[in-house]
């Protein structure tokens, strides 16, 4: 079961990003999405906050996200580490609240879900970034 099924592809999410190595920094997306079809999403973000750390980034490797959710809201925690172009790394952890905006997530499996991505080299073109990734989903066991 994936993200589309349950939600149908529209959803408001709300993430706080921080950096550990820049504790100064805190940047909050709030995220409309909306399903254009199964494939193709329209998606509007609005960013607040303060970032004080490096901007040269050109990859992110180590994604991993985990969903939990108590039936309405779809819980995220999430880790990667992003590579500069100029050497070395900076971590980045966040925490969102994803919200369907019909129907619930009782069909989310009652465990949580771990999501581990691949992401191809970050391209960017002016004020464009593109990027390909891949990614693997698997269930989280239950706990009573």
């Amino acid at each position: 079961m994936n993200l589309y099924d349950i939600t149908h592809g529209n959803y408001n999410v709300r993430r706080t990003l921080s950096y550990p190595e820049y504790p100064n920094s805190k940047i909050v997306f709030d995220t409309e999405v909306r399903a254009i079809s199964a494939k193709e999403w329209s998606t509007t973000i609005t960013i607040s906050g303060t970032y004080d750390g490096p901007t040269d980034f050109s990859a992110v490797k180590d994604y991993q996200v985990t969903w939990t959710t108590d039936g309405k809201t779809l819980a995220e925690k999430g880790r990667a580490t992003l590579e500069r172009a100029s050497g070395g790394s900076v971590r980045s952890e966040w925490s969102s609240s994803i919200v369907p905006k019909e129907g619930r997530l009782d069909k989310f499996p009652r465990g949580g879900e771990t999501l581990n991505v691949t992401f191809s080299p970050l391209k960017v073109d002016g004020s464009k970034m593109s990027y390909e990734w891949q990614g693997t989903v698997k269930a989280t066991a239950a706990t009573r």
